[in-house]
């Protein structure tokens, strides 16, 4: 599992509910410098046993204006959907197939979106239902740089459920 690491500019309130919880060892707290000034730096690696707590905390961060956050390094484009992203992954856990379970909700949201792709099988709700390559469904191709690239722009390429194909 990739790790989430929050930013929190130096003089914004510290969100109590980290302070509740920061003798269990759930997240490591460091200051640093990161180019936009001093930052509260808060990094979850041990997930997803406190999957929860990261998600509690990402949305009180969402709340702090100049927070933002990383996946294993890559920088997310917004917090509330950082949140999104993870809170699917944190339904998934308790499914005894994963990657069934993200295609059947990615079949839900294409089916309320009028996709009208009728063969296409994306593994996820969030990359996008009119992407395969060559005919072939994306959940078959996700192997490929190009598919690569659109689990990246869709900010969930670091997620355990998608299933990528090493054969052309």
């Amino acid at each position: 599992m990739v790790d989430i690491t929050l930013y929190l500019p130096d003089g914004a309130p510290w969100p109590y509910l980290l302070s509740e919880h920061s003798s269990e060892q759930a997240f490591t707290h460091d200051v640093e410098e990161t180019g936009a000034g001093l930052h509260h730096v808060v990094n979850f690696t041990n997930l997803p046993e406190h999957i929860d707590l990261a998600l509690q905390a990402i949305g009180e961060f969402a709340r702090i204006p100049g927070a933002w956050a990383t996946v294993g390094g890559q920088r997310m484009s917004s917090l509330v959907a950082l949140w999104n992203r993870r809170n699917c992954y944190r339904q998934s856990l308790s499914r005894p197939d994963r990657a069934a379970y993200c295609q059947d909700n990615a079949a839900s949201i294409r089916s309320g979106s009028s996709c009208g792709l009728v063969f296409c099988s994306v593994p996820c709700r969030f990359s996008c239902p009119l992407c395969a390559l060559n005919g072939r469904p994306l959940a078959q191709s996700f192997g490929y740089p190009q598919t690569q690239v659109l689990a990246v722009l869709g900010e969930i390429d670091w997620c355990p459920n998608l299933t990528r194909s090493t054969e052309p």
